[in-house]
């Protein structure tokens, strides 16, 4: 049986992906910082799919974490077969007003873990000759975001660190995927309180999306074609317009 790990994985896009390994037979290492919330995704996926789920409660933007995370999976005697670093979090506001100790924890979280799990979960794979890693990025990442500056400057660092991955591991059946969708109608805007846009996509079409298209040869995969699009906006053209939208939002 191949086994999936989704970090992130008790709601959003996390969620909708596992359902969709689960429909496809897969096991499910879910990993997130709720033990309740991860409890309860894992009953509604055993019920509804009959899918082997483990549940994984760990506190990602903990410094540590994800070594620990990736030991206790191993502990336990699971082996990778594709990974989805998708746990993430971020604080809209003026970048100087939010609390250090908040940008703090994001960097580790969508930085630091997304990076060393990659590392260690790449290494495994690497002795097996194949396997996928998925980091979700955001289009974020492709310009600065006034008023939620420390998130889109942490996407930008998974992309970029997703596509160097990428290319050192040509020629070894590894390929790592950095995934970009636009706005998506999570709990994000909610925990970030900010202002979830018009036309956002929904959680179950972006995690159909890329699991779709999974696996093609991209090291990026942009879902929609306005998102596309705008990706080939120079970036200083790009951050105005998204601080016009911002602001048109509040």
């Amino acid at each position: 049986m191949k086994t999936v790990l989704i970090t992130g994985g008790s709601e959003g896009i996390g969620l909708e992906l596992a359902k969709l390994y689960a429909e496809d037979g897969w096991r499910l290492l879910i990993a997130g910082r709720n033990k309740d919330k991860l409890e309860k995704a894992a009953q509604l996926l055993k019920k509804e799919y009959h899918a082997e789920t483990v549940i994984f409660p760990f506190d990602l933007s903990e410094t540590g974490a994800a070594k620990s995370l990736y030991e206790e999976i191993l502990r336990q005697g699971y082996e990778i077969d594709e990974a989805v670093n998708n746990a993430g979090v971020g604080y809209a506001g003026v970048s100087w007003q939010i609390p250090a100790e908040d940008d703090e924890r994001l960097v580790v979280l969508n930085d630091i873990s997304l990076m060393t799990l990659s590392k260690l979960i790449m290494r495994d794979m690497q002795k097996k000759g194949k396997g996928l890693i998925i980091n979700i990025g955001s289009t974020g990442a492709f310009q600065p975001g006034p008023m939620i500056a420390s998130y889109y400057a942490s996407k930008s660092f998974a992309v970029s660190y997703s596509r160097a991955m990428n290319y050192e591991a040509e020629g070894t059946g590894v390929h790592v995927l950095a995934y970009c969708p636009g706005p998506v109608n999570t709990a994000f805007y909610e925990k970030s309180k900010g202002i979830m846009p018009p036309g956002a996509m929904s959680a179950q079409k972006c995690a159909e999306y890329l699991y779709r298209h999974r696996y093609t040869k991209k090291d990026v995969l942009i879902p929609g074609f306005v998102n596309n699009a705008a990706s080939l906006i120079p970036s200083g053209l790009r951050m105005r317009i998204v601080a016009e939208i911002k602001k048109r939002l509040k």
